[in-house]
């Protein structure tokens, strides 16, 4: 199992963030819906949601538990990006 991707990142809440990860399992794309919780402009911890049935909530769970470090830092630019948008529209420039 691999991670290719992770896109359509948005916020779900003032400290939560929503993305849609592209998983390639035997040469299959599977996506699943993950929760990404923040505290300022750092991930503290990523949650599995639903996703394509071809893949196991175990398995996902379990990488997810193994490449937790790697992937808040990989999400730790989109975060701080993220966080200027909704400052800019909210308080304007």
């Amino acid at each position: 199992m691999e991670l290719q991707s992770i896109e359509n990142l948005r916020f779900i809440d003032r400290n939560k963030l929503g993305g849609e990860a592209l998983f390639v399992v035997n040469d299959q794309i599977f996506r699943a819906e993950l929760s990404f919780y923040l505290q300022g402009e750092s991930c503290l911890s990523i949650r599995l949601g639903r996703h394509d049935k071809g893949v196991t909530t175990s398995d996902l769970e379990s990488y997810l538990r193994k490449h937790q470090m790697d992937l808040r830092k990989k999400v730790q630019p989109d975060v701080v990006r993220l966080r200027k948008e909704r400052r800019q529209m909210l308080y304007g420039d």
